[in-house]
C-alpha cells in the first residue's frame, strides 16, 4: 500500500521504539512559572501560545488592563503563565500597567516567576525610559532573569544582525545574552529553549524582589544541583536516542537526509545542555569554596548591591537627560535657521511688494506729468539717487502710526515747504512716498525728508538716509 506521508512524517512511524525513549526525559522544571510584559502589539499572544501549543489568547486579550494568568500541563511540566497587559509608548507613564507587573512578578507566585519574558516586536522601540523604569519597580536584578523574546522578524534575517543594527547589544548582555527569535522556533521547541535558558541563569532559579537581593548560598547550590542532576538525566537519555538513531540507520538506508537532520539537532541540544552543566559545575565549585558570610557580612552586601543599582539606575537615567537635551539642542538649532529662513523669505516678498507698488505710483506719477519726475533735473546735476524711492517708504514703515501722523502735521505746518492737509491726510505710505517725490524731487526729498525723521525724532534711521547724503555732499 502506498502512502502519502513525507519522509519527515515517516521518521516517528520508522522509530517508534526509540522515540518512546524520550518520553523518559524528565523536564528540568516539572512547575515553571513565567510572566510575560511587553508593549502594546509587542506578540505578547504569539509567545504565549506557542508556549502552550495551542491558542489560550485572542484578539479579544488585547482589550483587558489586567493581568491574565492561565495554569496548562505541556510536555511533562505544569506551566503557569501570567500576561500582562501592554502599555503605550512609555511605560512610566502607565500606573495602572506598572501596578500589575509588580504584582504578577512579586506576589502572585509565593517562591516569584523562574523568568520574565519580555517580548519585542523588531518594528517597535524599547525606550531607555522603559528600560529604567522596569528597574525602578523591579530592582536591577530584573535582568539576572529576564529573557527576551523578539517577534514578527523575517525568516531570512538574523536577530544578530537587528541587535547590533538598533544598539541593543549592551541590554541583551545585561540580559545574560538570554534571547529567542520566536520566528525561528516551532512550537515544540519554545518551550524548551525557555528551560534551557532559565536553566542557564547565574542565579537562583526564582526572581523574588521581596527577598534579600544577595542570594543564599544555601539556596543556590540546591538549585544549581537540581539543575545539573535533571540536564545530566537529559543528556544520558538524548545520548542513548542518538545511539539508537544511528543503528537504526546502519540497518535501514531510507530517509537518510531527515535522520541526519534529526541527528544533527540532537547533537547541537546535546552540545547546549553540555555547556550549561558545565559552567553550572563551575559556579558550584567557586561558591562551595566561597567562605561563609555573617548576617552583618549579609546586610553590608546587600547596601552595596542596592547602592550600585541605584548608581546604574542614576547613570542611566542621566544619559537620557543628556540625549534628550542634546535632542532638544539640534532642534532649537534647526528652528531658528528655519526661523531665520522664514524672516529673510518674508522680507524678500515685502521688499518685491513694495517696489512693485512704487513702480506702480511712480509710473501712474509719470504719466499724469508726461515726464519722468524731476530725473532731467538730477540728471543734469549728475545725480540719480538710485534706490531712494524704495529707501523712502522703508523709512516710512519704519514709523509707528503715531510717528507717521507727525510726520504729515510736519509737512502741513512748515512754512518753507507747507503741503496742504488734504493732499497729505488719508494717504497711504506708498501714496505720501508719490507725493513727496512729486512735490519735491528726489534731491530734495532726501534732505527735507531728513530734517522731518530728525524732528519727531528717529534719529537711528540715520543709516537709511546715509548713501543718499553722501551722494548729495551731505550729513545727518
Amino acid at each position: 500500500m502506498g502512502s502519502n506521508s513525507s519522509k519527515d512524517d515517516q521518521i516517528p512511524l520508522l522509530l517508534e521504539d526509540e522515540l518512546s525513549t524520550l518520553s523518559d526525559i524528565k523536564p528540568v522544571f516539572e512547575d515553571l512559572k513565567l510572566v510575560l510584559i511587553g508593549c502594546r502589539g509587542a506578540g505578547k499572544n504569539t509567545v504565549a501560545n506557542a508556549i502552550f501549543g495551542k491558542k489560550v489568547f485572542t484578539y479579544w486579550t488585547v482589550f483587558t488592563h489586567k493581568h491574565i494568568p492561565v495554569t496548562q500541563k505541556v510536555s511533562g511540566r505544569r506551566i503557569q503563565l501570567s500576561r500582562t497587559p501592554g502599555w503605550k509608548g512609555d511605560l512610566s507613564r502607565s500606573k495602572e500597567i506598572k501596578r500589575e507587573i509588580v504584582h504578577c512578578v512579586q506576589t502572585l507566585y509565593d517562591s516569584g516567576p523562574h523568568a520574565v519574558l519580555l517580548v519585542l516586536n523588531v518594528n517597535s522601540e524599547l525606550s531607555i525610559s522603559t528600560i529604567i523604569t522596569l528597574e525602578n519597580i523591579l530592582t536591577h536584578q530584573l535582568w539576572k532573569h529576564t529573557i527576551v523574546i523578539f517577534t514578527n522578524a523575517e525568516k531570512d534575517y538574523s536577530i544578530e544582525d537587528y541587535i547590533r543594527s538598533e544598539q541593543l547589544l549592551p541590554f541583551i548582555e545585561k540580559c545574560g545574552q538570554r534571547y529567542i527569535d520566536i520566528q525561528k522556533a516551532d512550537n515544540n521547541q519554545i518551550i524548551e529553549m525557555i528551560e534551557e535558558l532559565v536553566a542557564s541563569k547565574n542565579s537562583a532559579s526564582c526572581f523574588n524582589i521581596s527577598k534579600e537581593k544577595v542570594d543564599d548560598k544555601k539556596t543556590l547550590l540546591s538549585d544549581w544541583s537540581q539543575i545539573v542532576k535533571r540536564l545530566t538525566l537529559k543528556i544520558n537519555v538524548l545520548s542513548n536516542y542518538k545511539e539508537k538513531l544511528k543503528d537504526k540507520l546502519k540497518q535501514n538506508g531510507k530517509n537518510k537526509y531527515a535522520m541526519y537532520k534529526l541527528l544533527d539537532a540532537k547533537d547541537a541540544e546535546i552540545k547546549r545542555l553540555t555547556e550549561i552543566v558545565q559552567d553550572k559545575e563551575r559556579e558550584i565549585a567557586n561558591l562551595q569554596s566561597r567562605p561563609e558570610v555573617t548576617p552583618d557580612q549579609s546586610m553590608q552586601l546587600q547596601i552595596i548591591t542596592e547602592l550600585k543599582d541605584q548608581l546604574k539606575v542614576k547613570d542611566e537615567e542621566i544619559k537620557e537627560k543628556d540625549d534628550k537635551i542634546e535632542k532638544l539642542e539640534k532642534r532649537l538649532q534647526m528652528w531658528e535657521k528655519k526661523k531665520w529662513r522664514t524672516h529673510e523669505d518674508q522680507r524678500d516678498t515685502e521688499h518685491a511688494s513694495y517696489r512693485s507698488e512704487l513702480g506702480q505710483n511712480i509710473t501712474s506719477v509719470s504719466k499724469r506729468n508726461h515726464t519722468p519726475i524731476q530725473l532731467q533735473e538730477l540728471a543734469s546735476n549728475g545725480l540719480v539717487l538710485h534706490g531712494w524711492d524704495e529707501a523712502l517708504l522703508e523709512i516710512l514703515r519704519e514709523l509707528m502710526d503715531d510717528q507717521l501722523k507727525r510726520f504729515k502735521d510736519l509737512m502741513h505746518f512748515n512754512k518753507e515747504w507747507k503741503m496742504p492737509r488734504a493732499s497729505v491726510d488719508g494717504k497711504t505710505r506708498g501714496e505720501l512716498v508719490d507725493l513727496i517725490i512729486q512735490k519735491w524731487g528726489k534731491q530734495q526729498s532726501v534732505l527735507k525728508t531728513r530734517d522731518l525723521v530728525k524732528k519727531i525724532p528717529r534719529n537711528e534711521l540715520e543709516e537709511r538716509f546715509r548713501p543718499f547724503l553722501e551722494e548729495l555732499g551731505e550729513r545727518w
